[in-house]
């Protein structure tokens, strides 16, 4: 009976030692883990950083494989669609019909970058044969669109997307086949939309402590009265933005907007309130763009605790 008590206590002290030095082992584990989450993190900041550089374009990235859409004066897009015209041109008169090379915007050739946290066009292209006969109208499409915005800059003026449709109705039929063509010369042109000057309606509100120049106008958001200033379109005619303003409150819902502009929410909270009606037009997330980098203030939220509200804070961000 002693030996086997004396066995049992040996076995005992055993586990025992067996026990703390997998503790210690397993400490040490969540120290080294510790230290290296700790050290990738301070990592990770560094890189973030050093990524948030204002110098850096998608070209320092050196990846041969992104299209750059870049922001064009208007005297830079039409040399481009000119350049177009001239290539397409001499396509003609050696007799080949004619071709129109665009890249990609297909799913499978979007490309995420995280030095830049952004989406951006992969290397594939497709090309649109004015003499295949399932490429012929779309062919004939995008030659109108080139043509339509080249008048419209050389006039410098701005027309909507609805405009653009109706110029040839016959042409177009379907107001989502010139949308997506016109997108399809911005890319080939390689600036943004709003560049080609066709922009989309605008229903997005401003109201607040915010002042601006449009178009030579000047514009106080707090003597606008109750409904505040209609957001424009045309976000480049904007200059000389002043603002003693906190944050920037997006509102989801136009309703809880009038109740703010009515009770002058912006004079007991320095802010500027700004709501889409719903869904964010992209003139509203262009002026909010803006604001954020010409006011560096924060900008917070008013949505519904919901999947639908948290999406449309989504497509702000």
């Amino acid at each position: 009976a002693s030996a086997s008590a004396s066995a049992s206590t040996s076995v005992k002290s055993e586990e025992s030692k067996s026990n703390i030095n997998k503790t210690e082992t397993n400490t040490n584990t969540d120290i080294d883990t510790s230290t290296a989450i700790k050290a990738s993190t301070e990592t990770s900041t560094e890189k973030s950083s050093s990524m948030s550089l204002p110098t850096l374009t998608l070209s320092s990235i050196k990846n041969k494989a992104i299209v750059e859409v870049a922001e064009m004066s208007s005297t830079e897009v039409i040399e481009h669609i000119e350049s177009i015209a001239v290539r397409i041109t001499t396509q003609i008169l050696n007799k080949q019909g004619f071709t129109f090379d665009i890249p990609s915007r297909t799913t499978s050739n979007q490309v995420y970058v995280p030095e830049l946290d952004r989406i951006v066009l992969g290397s594939k292209r497709g090309s649109r044969n004015f003499l295949k006969v399932s490429e012929a109208r779309k062919t004939a499409i995008t030659t109108k669109v080139l043509e339509l915005i080249h008048s419209v800059l050389l006039k410098n003026i701005h027309i909507t997307k609805r405009d653009l449709f109706y110029t040839d109705v016959k042409l177009f039929v379907d107001q989502a086949d010139s949308d997506g063509v016109l997108d399809d010369v911005a890319t080939m042109v390689g600036c943004t939309r709003s560049n080609l000057h066709v922009v989309a309606s605008d229903k997005g509100l401003v109201v607040g402590r915010i002042s601006f120049v449009e178009d030579g106008d000047f514009i106080d958001c707090t003597r606008m009265g109750v409904g505040g200033k209609a957001i424009p379109p045309y976000i480049d005619k904007i200059t000389d933005i002043q603002s003693d303003a906190e944050f920037v409150l997006l509102v989801e819902k136009e309703a809880a907007y009038m109740r703010m502009a009515e009770d002058r929410f912006y004079n007991k909270y320095p802010c500027i309130v700004i709501t889409a009606k719903g869904q964010p037009d992209v003139a509203t997330r262009m002026f909010l763009s803006r604001l954020t980098y010409e006011l560096k203030i924060p900008v917070l939220g008013l949505v519904d605790s919901d999947p639908y509200g948290l999406k449309i804070l989504s497509v702000y961000m």
